[in-house]
């Protein structure tokens, strides 16, 4: 697929969401988010060298995140209280297993990004940059949350407990991703998008 065309389906899939959200369509646009997140990491790994070492590493975090987040909802650790809500699909064990997919999809994103911004850097660099990348796109993502229908903490606010956790999480992430992983041009795009539809819901609210 060229590049051109990946780069469209990203902004205007994003686009379309983000405005659709805000329409009597809400409740149905909160249904394709499944759908939404398996094209983005379809396109974001198209773009990767898609070698057996980076589809062994991706696993990895699939299973490092369902595993970290069913841990979570059935247990209060490491996270906090919270539950998922239905904006995710499928549950197994009160955890939508799209969870795991949005870990690797946000892994592979800030770890491409970080391989190529710190070319020179470190894996311990790289590592902790894409780490603090996730980190900011999960304080954009927290208070919006309950309204694009994703879970929802007790007392309806993130404790401070889940950014570190989140924090340490997506470390051990990246460092299963280490070196498996290569600049990809649609990883900036990807995150900006995200970043970008996420923030949007500060400043206009969803439809009720």
């Amino acid at each position: 697929m060229p590049y051109r065309i990946a780069l469209l389906i990203v902004v205007v899939t994003h686009a379309v969401g983000a405005l659709g959200l805000r329409t009597p369509m809400a409740g149905w646009m909160v249904l394709l988010t499944p759908i939404h997140l398996l094209l983005t990491f379809g396109l974001l790994f198209w773009f990767s060298d898609r070698s057996e070492r980076l589809k062994a590493a991706l696993l990895a975090v699939f299973g490092l995140g369902l595993g970290v987040e069913i841990l979570g909802v059935n247990t209060g650790f490491p996270f906090g209280d919270y539950v998922y809500l239905e904006g995710l699909g499928p549950k197994i064990l009160e955890t939508p297993w799209l969870i795991g997919v949005n870990w690797a999809l946000l892994g592979l994103a800030t770890a491409s990004f970080s391989t190529a911004f710190l070319e020179e850097g470190t894996r311990l660099q790289r590592a902790l940059l894409a780490s603090v990348l996730m980190l900011s796109l999960d304080i954009l993502m927290e208070p919006v949350a309950h309204a694009h229908r994703l879970w929802l903490f007790a007392g309806g606010v993130a404790p401070w407990q889940n950014y570190l956790s989140w924090f340490v999480v997506a470390f051990v992430a990246q460092w299963m991703l280490g070196r498996s992983v290569s600049p990809n041009r649609l990883a900036a795009p990807v995150l900006v998008a995200q970043a970008s539809f996420f923030a949007l819901s500060w400043l206009w609210p969803l439809a009720r």
